[in-house]
């Protein structure tokens, strides 16, 4: 699968998941930067942007930040600084097998603030010089403990089961 295809599956998954739980959801034009569809509840009382970041890339089993394994997502510099209150990440792990994706909701200024710290850690951890880059990693550990996994519930409603 393409990578624009896998990108598109992403969004298309997210905006079945919302339609099921109750949440109005649009797809944006494909040139509205950093935002790729708007949420709202059905009474349209309060709008959200979803930007939605989709890989299929197997978990990693450790790394230098870690013992534990992990989903990730390639993001950018720009990332680090983006903190809107109604901006919300979907990270998808999209298997190529028949399962369901895995969709995981995390506030941009909870993204912002790992992205910086974990660049930062980066580039402190090279024993050799490196050339800065505008390439960062957005990771979860597999066990999520920060509880990313379906966390609908920041868009209003107080479960995250479907309606």
């Amino acid at each position: 699968m393409e990578k624009a295809q896998i990108g598109l599956a992403g969004e298309y998954y997210v905006l079945a998941q919302l339609a099921q739980r109750g949440f109005v959801g649009s797809l944006t034009l494909s040139n509205t930067k950093g935002i790729d569809i708007l949420v709202s509840d059905s009474k349209c009382k309060t709008l959200y942007r979803v930007e939605v970041k989709t890989t299929t890339k197997k978990p990693h089993r450790e790394s230098l930040f870690g013992k534990k394994p992990f989903y990730s997502w390639p993001m950018s510099e720009k990332h680090e600084t983006i903190r809107d209150e109604r901006l919300y990440y979907c990270f998808v792990y999209m298997s190529l097998s028949n399962e369901l994706p895995k969709f995981f909701i995390v506030p941009s200024k909870t993204v912002a603030k790992y992205v910086r710290k974990q660049h930062r850690h980066w580039l402190q951890s090279r024993t050799s010089k490196v050339h800065e880059t505008s390439m960062r990693v957005f990771r979860i550990p597999i066990d999520d403990p920060e509880g990313y996994l379906m966390n609908w519930k920041v868009f209003g409603k107080s479960s995250n089961k479907p309606s």
